[in-house]
């Protein structure tokens, strides 16, 4: 009995910490960094952004910089009214909200070039279920289509997520 226990207070765990140790730097434009004539709507294509993640920009400092904008200026190249403007080479922009963001550089023609990034940020991972779960309806529900897999978006996945899974899997085979 004991081992159920604890079976079920380390499954309750990592449910609970699980979606905030996923959250992770997603580096835009990947090994490429922020620079003018790389195509920063493909690379958005290919990766997932949620709530909780960081876009880090990498460049050179004093070359380039980060602007957050509106729709209308991001399709314009033009920054009228942005209160912020990002210039370490290194900026770290948290995904505080979901929603469209985006993002584009004010020096010179670079903007023009395609130094720009458009997102979309997808809402944080919902809350575990409260622990013990209810009986299950009868008769079980259709079954649901798998998840697609994956994308690269966590580039840099967190050591606390692959912990808490060790944690889960070495419970589950005591509990076994």
């Amino acid at each position: 009995m004991a081992s159920k226990q604890m079976f079920a207070l380390i499954l309750a765990i990592v449910s609970a910490v699980a979606p905030f140790a996923m959250s992770g730097d997603i580096v835009v434009g990947g090994k490429e960094g922020w620079r003018p004539g790389f195509n920063y709507t493909e690379w958005a294509a290919t990766q997932k952004f949620w709530v909780g993640d960081n876009l880090v920009f990498n460049y050179p400092p004093g070359v380039h910089n980060v602007i957050p904008v509106n729709g209308a200026e991001f399709k314009e190249c033009n920054v009228t009214h942005s209160p912020r403007n990002f210039t370490s080479g290194r900026d770290v922009v948290p995904l505080k909200t979901a929603g469209r963001k985006w993002y584009l550089c004010g020096v010179a023609d670079h903007c023009s070039k395609g130094q720009k990034v458009a997102i979309t940020v997808l809402p944080a991972a919902t809350p575990a279920p409260a622990w013990p779960p209810t009986a299950p309806a009868w008769p079980p529900a259709a079954p649901t289509p798998a998840a697609p897999a994956p994308s690269s978006s966590i580039q840099i996945m967190s050591n606390t997520y692959k912990v808490l899974m060790a944690a889960a899997a070495a419970a589950l085979i005591v509990w076994a």
